[in-house]
């Protein structure tokens, strides 16, 4: 991946939006209130968790937001996150490159939220290929991403930019937690082209957080090959970067080491099968013993990694379940079909709003997933129209 490319890129997305087809359609007025300075990065928003002594590189040294804010950010920051991430995931899944993701990302605003997680979807045609790409048809262009982020900061909302590895033909039993190419320098080389793309976009727009990943657990042992890789990307992306990995495999990830927030995705079993009770003491109760692992494991990471300055902030970058039945038992089950259970769905974010709220040990979370029509019928993770949306307004209220 060579910086220049990925700068020209960036300032190629720059006027995206007035290049027909390139961008959403525009609305006839602003989206909310206008932010000034577009260029930027936004301050820090939320409630202020406490500051180090000294503001590091990478902080905005107590910038407040809004109009004519002046906040400082700089590469590779050391310290704990300084405002907790009350966020929201939002899918860029439309298969039509003019479709505006204005009206979800107020939505999104509307619900409490001052987080948004912009999530890009990247394929390959298997487990086994490094023909990694932004598909023509269900992936965002660079334009799209670009105008969107700039649509999330009018609504006040700080940004990360979230790609994730899709397989296009996946063979049994594939998926992203699971690479194993063939070539895998030909795989980090072509992945780091499109990181590095993708950090143009979110340096030249303003994004705060870049994920360099997420779940890719048969590689993010790679330091070999991630470390020369993050360096590039750092030199063109001044943010915060950011891992996430798998529920399953969080507590052995040397990748950690390398960015400057720990993620994990929150797909954790509440049940032992679809046929358990649903009882709400019961996932409750499930929630505290996931609870006490997450924290157990960070804090013993804080204390004893030696390649980090400081704690990294702890971030669950999905927290997600599905509107139907036996979803709190197998959260991360994605296949079609099923009965619809909104109930479900919603006593699912209130175990975990009864369990996370208040504590200071999170640093931010990210509901999964507000794209899709939602509504009374959809067993989709879409919150949009159901029982479990005013859940979510409580629970980032809460938090």
């Amino acid at each position: 991946m060579a910086v220049g490319l990925a700068c020209a890129a960036a300032a190629l997305v720059m006027g995206a939006s007035s290049t027909r087809g390139l961008g959403p359609a525009r609305p006839a007025s602003p989206v909310a209130r206008p932010w000034s300075g577009l260029g930027r990065p936004p301050a820090a928003s939320g409630d202020r968790l406490g500051v180090d002594a000294g503001a590091g590189p990478g902080t905005t040294e107590g910038a407040p937001g809004g109009p004519g804010a002046e906040p400082r950010a700089i590469a590779a920051p050391p310290g704990r996150e300084m405002y907790r991430q009350r966020g929201v995931a939002l899918g860029m899944f439309a298969e039509d490159v003019s479709f505006s993701y204005a009206p979800l990302l107020e939505e999104i605003a509307g619900l409490g939220a001052t987080h948004v997680a912009l999530v890009v979807p990247i394929y390959q045609t298997n487990g086994r290929s490094s023909d990694l790409a932004l598909h023509t048809r269900y992936s965002p262009t660079l334009g799209l991403l670009a105008d969107t982020v700039r649509v999330a900061r009018r609504e006040r909302l700080e940004v990360t930019v979230f790609p994730i590895v899709r397989l296009a033909d996946p063979g049994p039993g594939e998926w992203r937690g699971n690479l194993a190419p063939q070539d895998v320098r030909a795989w980090f080389a072509r992945y780091g082209e499109l990181l590095g793309d993708l950090a143009a976009v979110a340096a030249q727009t303003g994004a705060t957080r870049l994920a360099i990943g997420s779940e890719l657990s048969s590689l993010d042992a790679r330091l070999d090959a991630w470390r020369p890789l993050l360096e590039r990307v750092r030199a063109i992306y001044p943010g915060r970067l950011l891992y996430s990995a798998n529920w399953d495999h969080f507590k052995d990830v040397p990748l950690f080491d390398l960015v400057d927030e720990d993620g994990l995705v929150a797909y954790f079993p509440l049940r032992s099968s679809a046929k358990s009770p649903l009882d709400d003491a019961a996932l409750v109760t499930a929630w505290r013993g996931v609870q006490a692992e997450i924290l157990g494991w960070h804090r013993a990471r804080s204390q004893g990694a030696r390649s980090i300055d400081r704690p990294h902030p702890l971030v669950l970058t999905e927290v997600g379940y599905r509107s139907r039945a036996g979803a709190t038992a197998e959260p991360w089950d994605e296949s079609s079909g099923g009965i619809v259970d909104l109930e479900e769905q919603r006593r699912a974010f209130a175990a975990f709003r009864k369990v996370w709220s208040g504590g200071p040990q999170l640093d931010g979370i990210y509901v999964w997933n507000w794209y899709g029509y939602g509504g009374p019928t959809s067993t989709g993770y879409t919150p949009r129209g159901k029982p479990a949306a005013a859940e979510i307004r409580q629970l980032l209220q809460d938090l």
